[in-house]
């Protein structure tokens, strides 16, 4: 190949060759195909057209004689044969015409054209018949039909169907020989193209040897100048012909990579002693270890603390040295070691309180971060920084129990509060229930006196107006009676008679629920006595405390009554008064939109069951769990303190009584209060 061309000249010209070499090969298909797209339209117009009419004139005369000697014999009537007939004879006609055409233009055998000439001479004679046997089938005289099959047709048969015949063979002969030349043209355009495909193969493979020998030679010194590099050289040489481009930048690149080299040899240098003086004065224990978790390097700070010496440690399995159990004792499997997944997964992994195993055999609490060794986009291994964390753990362990014990101080102490609190509350709403009841029942006695009066003064004052109705009615006066009459209309003093009676009783009525409510704050009230035990209806404690909040329920949820007749039960009504307020209020406040409460009594045995079911939204196990504690709410900040139920259970469990509760996400809450009838031994105020 020619010296001082560039790589890219050289590739360049294998392209122009290539591109070459496929437009002869193209231009040579394209002529091939060209000439047998012609013989093969040569073979159908002229030979396969031609014998596909010839037999089909052929099979319109065999036609013909079927149809004659189905009349005879009887099995096709005359009416059907004359047309059957009319039709072969025109598509005869058509046939023979479509023969001549096709043929006329590919005519050159002379016993061929003998052929055609008899049976043109034939045809009148053969038209001549046709109409005869129209005309005879018109008629049905089959006598002249069977004259004419035997005289006439006889003799035209063996003319007509033995130059048919003859006429076919030599049609298909023509046939075979156009087929042949078709298989010779292919044969000659498959040579021609496959030696022109063999010349190109042949020039492209010459070629592209001398380009890759030309390409080797090239790698091959370059593979030289970087083998220098590689050995440290400084000043690489590179030899190169004038015009070889790409060689000049190359050399260029590799003698300067070979001076960048030789500055990063010696900044490696310096950076390998500060790490070396780094890992020497860390306090902290830190090691590395290889992909297959084998020990690369340590500090002396972490073989001190494990006991080696380095060379005791160097290329062996750090899990299986001092990470093998953990601190129960149990074995310590590879596959579950963070420091394994840091070196598969790539991840930091950071852990508190597992293990580490001296030389001598005993163990050292550590806290230890594993992190991957990076190279480009592998982990090849990871260090572990470690330090021993006995001391901190003993003082965790004395934060832990101190925290616990105040923990307990403040659980006692918020319940303290939450009952003293809720005491307080309690005594102060029945003080001021009480007063509010009071003070509402003088003027409910004066304005229920005063109903009844005004009723009265009405029922006088409307027997006054009909007396002087009667008696304007009775006067001669017409002028009067009509005015009076008026004046009752404009009035419409029979509708206000009436809804005044309506008014009243709907007073009267509203004035019924105003003393019920009254009666029902006084009775959820007694807080002041609430200390000691009494009988109590809880039925009616329930119903005193529906109706006094009623306007809080009738909000979110309709209520449900299901009530069993219960006995009388000993406790303390106020505080189980409250229960029942703190279970409504959480029951109101767990429906989102509306929904019910049922709210169901029952006698099991010795024990009354209080149950106060809703639609809300229910509760998790979590929260199931923590219902009852102090200070524990699922509201909002600053909606509720977590104090409600905490009170609850401590006053339900001071009746000795006991909850039961059933609820899950989505389907609602059941809270059921086991009360005993006899009431409990002693309550503590």
């Amino acid at each position: 190949m020619p010296r001082g061309l560039s790589i890219r000249r050289y590739l360049a010209l294998h392209v122009l060759l290539t591109g070459f070499v496929l437009l002869a090969l193209s231009l040579v298909f394209v002529f091939s195909q060209q000439h047998t797209d012609r013989a093969e339209r040569r073979i159908f117009d002229h030979e396969l057209a031609p014998g596909t009419a010839l037999r089909e004139v052929e099979r319109r005369l065999l036609s013909v004689h079927a149809q004659l000697q189905g009349v005879l014999l009887g099995s096709t009537s005359p009416a059907d044969v004359h047309e059957v007939l009319t039709r072969e004879a025109t598509q005869l006609r058509s046939g023979w015409a479509a023969f001549r055409r096709d043929h006329d233009d590919w005519l050159r055998d002379a016993r061929e054209a003998q052929l055609i000439a008899n049976l043109e001479a034939e045809l009148p004679a053969l038209w001549d018949f046709l109409e005869r046997a129209v005309t005879a089938c018109r008629r049905d005289d089959r006598d002249e039909l069977t004259r004419l099959l035997r005289a006439n047709w006889s003799d035209l048969q063996s003319v007509l169907f033995g130059n048919l015949r003859e006429l076919a063979t030599l049609q298909g002969h023509h046939i075979g020989l156009a087929r042949q030349e078709l298989r010779v043209s292919r044969q000659h355009s498959e040579v021609l193209v496959g030696s022109l495909l063999a010349a190109g193969v042949v020039l492209l493979g010459g070629f592209a040897i001398g380009l890759l020998r030309y390409v080797m030679r090239r790698i091959a010194a370059i593979e030289q100048a970087l083998g220098q590099v590689a050995a440290g050289a400084a000043a690489v040489a590179m030899p190169h012909h004038p015009g070889e481009t790409e060689m000049a930048r190359i050399a260029d690149a590799i003698k300067r990579t070979a001076a960048q080299l030789s500055e990063s040899h010696d900044a490696i240098a310096i950076l390998l002693r500060r790490q070396q003086t780094i890992l020497e004065s860390l306090a902290e224990g830190l090691y590395g270890v290889d992909a297959d978790g084998r020990i690369m390097f340590a500090n002396p700070a972490g073989l001190a603390m494990l006991g080696y010496a380095e060379h005791e440690v160097l290329g062996l399995p750090a899990h299986a040295l001092f990470h093998h159990h953990h601190a129960d004792g149990r074995p310590y499997a590879l596959e579950d070691c963070p420091i394994a997944e840091s070196r598969r997964t790539g991840r930091v992994s950071t852990r508190v309180g597992e293990v580490f195993f001296r030389k001598d055999g005993s163990s050292l609490p550590v806290e230890y971060t594993s992190a991957p060794l990076r190279n480009a986009d592998e982990s090849p291994g990871c260090v572990v920084v470690f330090h021993d964390i006995t001391e901190r753990l003993e003082q965790d362990r004395l934060l832990r129990d101190t925290i616990a014990e105040l923990q307990a101080t403040n659980v006692r102490l918020g319940e303290a509060q939450g009952q003293l609190l809720q005491a307080e509350k309690l005594a102060g709403l029945g003080q001021l229930a009480a007063g509010v009841a009071h003070e509402i029942n003088n003027p409910i006695a004066f304005i229920q006196s005063d109903i009844g009066a005004f009723e009265k003064y009405l029922q006088d004052i409307f027997t006054l107006i009909d007396g002087y109705e009667a008696l304007i009615h009775r006067q001669s006066d017409t002028g009067l009676r009509g005015a009076a009459t008026r004046l009752h209309d404009d009035a419409d003093l029979d509708f206000v008679r009436g809804d005044l009676h309506t008014l009243i009783a709907e007073s009267r009525d509203g004035l019924r629920r105003i003393a019920r409510i009254v009666a029902d704050l006084k009775d959820f009230s007694r807080v002041d006595d609430s200390r000691e035990l009494a009988e109590a209806d809880l039925v009616q404690g329930l119903e005193s405390t529906l109706n006094v909040m009623h306007a809080t329920i009738a909000e979110k949820a309709d209520v449900v009554r299901d009530y069993a007749p219960l006995p009388a039960v000993r406790c303390q009504a106020g505080q189980i008064h409250q229960v029942f307020v703190n279970l409504l209020l959480n029951a109101v406040h767990a429906i989102k939109h509306r929904g019910t409460i049922t709210v169901s009594a029952r006698q099991h045995g010795d024990e009354v069951c209080i149950e106060i079911r809703d639609t809300g939204r229910g509760m998790e196990a979590r929260e199931k769990q923590r219902m009852f504690d102090p200070f524990f709410t699922t509201k909002p900040v600053g909606e509720g303190t977590g104090l409600g139920l905490s009170v609850s259970y401590s006053i339900v469990r001071r009746h000795d009584g006991r909850f039961e509760v059933d609820s899950a996400p989505g389907r609602g809450t059941a809270v059921r209060i086991w009360l005993p009838v006899k009431g409990p031994a002693c309550v503590d105020a």
